[in-house]
């Protein structure tokens, strides 16, 4: 297992309440919370996944076979692919 090492910060009481309610929200602790924010606005890299993509993902949008989704391709361009 992975040792850990604690970090404190002091925070407004409103700010903290909000963390709380949002933390409540999502099932998880405030540190939690503060643990994602941190990876995602300091250590997001090339690996991490855009917040664009996630929310495609997110959609359930219609999948369809290639052959017919070349089909639409080729007919929004007249019939001939680029």
């Amino acid at each position: 297992m992975t040792q850990t090492r604690r970090a404190q910060i002091l925070m407004e009481p409103g700010d903290y309440s909000r963390l709380e309610k949002l933390a409540r929200q999502s099932g998880v602790s405030v540190a939690e919370l503060v643990r994602r924010a941190v990876k995602e606005q300091y250590f997001a890299g090339r690996t991490a996944v855009p917040k664009a993509a996630k929310r495609i993902c997110g959609m359930n949008l219609p999948v369809i076979e290639w052959e017919e989704a070349e089909k639409d391709i080729a007919e929004g361009h007249d019939g001939a692919l680029p």
